[in-house]
């Protein structure tokens, strides 16, 4: 299929570290949307008539409502910070080569210093 070239944030150990990572907040999230619904369910048990006449299937889906929820922001909110922490680092290494160019007398636009590729080895 020729040359294949994907941008930069598919390169393997970034996508293997997210993975990780995600799985990893996931878990918490989900801990603590259980602690939450457990919690929540307990006063709900002892104070509401409404509560404490439903069926399993309602409770059910009380608990992981609350479990999904919190799992999913979570993860949501590390993504963001993921993210935030990945294009700070490519801003620092971009204005490194600048500087480290322009030390050499070399001028670079700012297009030569992008490393938004990463070229694919061929598959054939």
């Amino acid at each position: 299929m020729g040359n294949q070239v994907q941008p930069v944030h598919y390169d393997s150990s970034t996508v293997n570290q997210l993975s990780k990572d995600l799985v990893k907040y996931i878990v918490l999230g989900g801990l603590k949307g259980a602690a939450i619904g457990i919690s929540t369910a307990f006063l709900l048990r002892r104070y509401s008539t409404l509560y404490r006449t439903s069926r399993i299937q309602v409770r059910t889906f009380y608990h992981i409502a609350w479990i999904s929820y919190c799992a999913y922001f979570t993860a949501d909110g590390h993504l963001i910070t993921f993210q935030k922490k990945y294009f700070d680092d490519e801003l620092k290494r971009r204005k490194t080569l600048l500087d480290e160019a322009a030390e050499k007398g070399v001028f670079l636009e700012e297009e030569d210093v992008v490393r938004s590729t990463i070229p694919q080895p061929n598959r054939s």
